[in-house]
């Protein structure tokens, strides 16, 4: 299989969310993404863009913590939902091990991570934390588990 889709952070996702849902970007401090979200997925085509199952789940919970309500149809935006096939799930759990033990890595951050670097079909991760698109710890695992065609991880690829 190629690699032919970025994955969204759960930030990333939010932000474009919040540009068509005002309910989220009241709740949310997200108005810088705003803009560089919504034009980097127009520019990339929602087609090949896909949502990780455990964005979905960050994404349920941070709606609720907030007690916002969008209802299912929004949750996704225009993206299918990524999910590893069972053939990615050793190195999913190789990543994920290897990434937990970065204590400068939150735990759902290393879940997105691993599944975003144990997809064979992920292109690259979009995401607005700099302490993922900077981590060696997560340029290392996805070396170890992809050698030279690993993932990006960036707020932009147009940038590279």
């Amino acid at each position: 299989m190629r690699r032919e889709y970025y994955y969204l952070d759960t930030n990333y996702l939010l932000a474009y969310l919040a540009h068509w849902n005002q309910d989220i970007s009241k709740s949310f401090d997200i108005e810088d993404e705003l803009f560089p979200a919504n034009s980097v997925i127009k520019n990339l085509n929602t087609k090949k863009i896909k949502v990780p199952l455990p964005v979905l789940a960050e994404l349920v919970l941070q709606l609720k913590e907030k007690n916002v309500n969008i209802g299912t149809l929004v949750l996704c935006g225009d993206f299918e939902i990524a999910m590893l096939k069972r053939n990615e799930i050793n190195n999913f759990i190789r990543a994920l091990n290897s990434l937990i033990e970065d204590e400068r890595l939150e735990v759902m951050d290393s879940i997105i991570v691993a599944h975003a670097i144990s997809s064979s079909e992920c292109k690259g991760l979009l995401t607005f934390d700099k302490k993922l698109i900077l981590s060696k710890t997560i340029k290392d695992v996805d070396q170890e588990i992809n050698g030279s065609r690993g993932i990006i991880i960036t707020d932009d690829p147009r940038k590279r």
